[in-house]
């Protein structure tokens, strides 16, 4: 689906942008026929999620294209990136970056569960607990299929999983290789950044906290919690991360936009990729970061893209993006807590709900209803398995984390359940 935003007209509960969503067609002459059916000027082309990624890419470039060759509204260049697998190919993404200057974790490309074998022994890999790498789909998203190994049976059965699967946003496509990685400790961190025409603006700092719901403690992939961090907070090294990212997005030729880049800080203070997403964060992310930083990367990017095209007068123009600071400072913490879920089964009852409601620094929350009383439900394994998620804001971070650490020690009794020999994977 493509979404144009039109100003001044409405949609529930907002005033200031409204969307017309039709089904967009690439060549003409249905391309042409769908445009002229559009009531306004398509400024760009904005894509709310990973499977909407590579059509997004391919609708704008045909729009500019046909725009550029018919004198579409008024001959006007649609501003948009162009098309580049790399921005998707995780094997790719990383060696563009690396090429770029932007050191990355060493990588292969493997074939059969056998041929990763024998590179994880490349690596290093040769006895449980020597040494680690990471498994994980070429194209894939949110951690799904991502395992970390320690031994080469593990490395075995993941290549396998990962094999025998279809590729992320496809029915028929099945996967024929594995990305397998160096593991690479360190803390974790998100960036939200926002481009206009090559310059880049950073939206929001997260710092992430995963763990294992498994009982055997393997494959931490589950996320449950992302804090803001302020630029100006001299525990993070932020301008080392923002510079590293900022890097990676020019080698990916990303000028305009939001882009959520994933990257790891080592214990030594080197930061490496771990991906590139030239997409918004989860949709949630807008009214945390609002209460935090006082705005958010989606009206940063709507400032990037329509305030140059406003008619308003000089007096009156706020020209959000130039406004702002090249990187946030916080004016509340904040944090997203991911709620977990421990267990497999029927879910009996919910437990704690009202007293995660009642501390002092929650702010709004949601426990997705694929949980309910009655459901089948599986342990969290990664983002798109959690069952919930709680926003957390406060002026002293200091309350904020005592409650963040409430939180945490709830969430293994939250459900109830009656065990069941099925195990569902609920995926919201």
């Amino acid at each position: 689906m493509a979404r144009g935003f039109q100003k001044n007209s409405r949609i529930a509960g907002e005033d200031e942008v409204d969307y017309h969503a039709r089904t967009a067609p690439l060549t003409d002459p249905e391309l042409s026929k769908w445009l002229t059916s559009i009531p306004f000027s398509i400024v760009a082309v904005l894509c709310e999620s990973d499977s909407g990624l590579d059509y997004a890419e391919r609708l704008a470039v045909a729009i500019d294209k046909h725009g550029q060759k018919n004198s579409f509204q008024g001959g006007h260049r649609l501003l948009q990136n162009g098309y580049n697998v790399a921005r998707r190919d995780k094997f790719e993404m990383n060696r563009v970056c690396n090429e770029a200057g932007a050191p990355t974790a060493k990588q292969a490309l493997c074939v059969s569960p056998q041929d990763a074998v024998d590179k994880s022994i490349e690596f290093g890999l040769v006895s449980s607990g020597s040494t680690a790498v990471i498994i994980k789909p070429r194209r894939g998203v949110a951690s799904d299929r991502v395992s970390l190994c320690r031994t080469p049976e593990e490395v075995e059965t993941a290549t396998d999983d990962i094999l025998s699967a279809m590729v992320f946003g496809t029915h028929e496509t099945q996967h024929n290789t594995i990305l397998m990685q160096e593991y690479v400790p360190g803390s974790e961190y998100a960036v939200d950044v926002v481009s206009k025409d090559g310059v880049h603006k950073t939206a929001a700092i997260w710092i992430y906290d995963r763990t294992s719901t498994a009982e055997d403690g393997s494959n931490p992939f589950a996320y449950t919690s992302g804090k803001l961090v302020s630029s100006d907070d001299p525990r993070y090294p932020t301008d080392d991360i923002v510079n590293y990212v900022t890097s990676c997005l020019d080698a990916l030729e990303v000028h305009w936009g939001m882009s959520h880049t994933e990257v790891k800080v080592t214990p030594n203070g080197e930061v490496r990729l771990m991906e590139v997403n030239v997409r918004q964060q989860n949709d949630n992310f807008g009214p945390l970061c609002a209460a935090c930083i006082g705005y958010d990367a989606l009206r940063l990017c709507l400032s990037a893209y329509l305030d140059e095209n406003e008619n308003d007068s000089d007096e009156t123009k706020v020209n959000l993006f130039e406004l702002v600071p090249d990187q946030p400072i916080l004016q509340n913490s904040g944090m997203i807590v991911n709620l977990a879920c421990y267990v497999d089964g029927v879910v009996e009852a919910i437990n704690h709900m009202e007293k995660i409601e009642n501390l002092e620094s929650t702010m709004s929350m949601q426990l997705y209803p694929a949980f309910a009383i009655g459901n089948t439900v599986s342990r969290t394994k990664d983002i798109r398995t959690d069952c919930g998620w709680v926003h957390l804001v406060h002026e002293d971070e200091e309350t904020m984390m005592k409650d963040y650490i409430e939180i945490l020690r709830l969430m293994p009794t939250m459900f109830d359940v009656e065990k069941s020999t099925l195990k569902t994977e609920m995926v919201r």
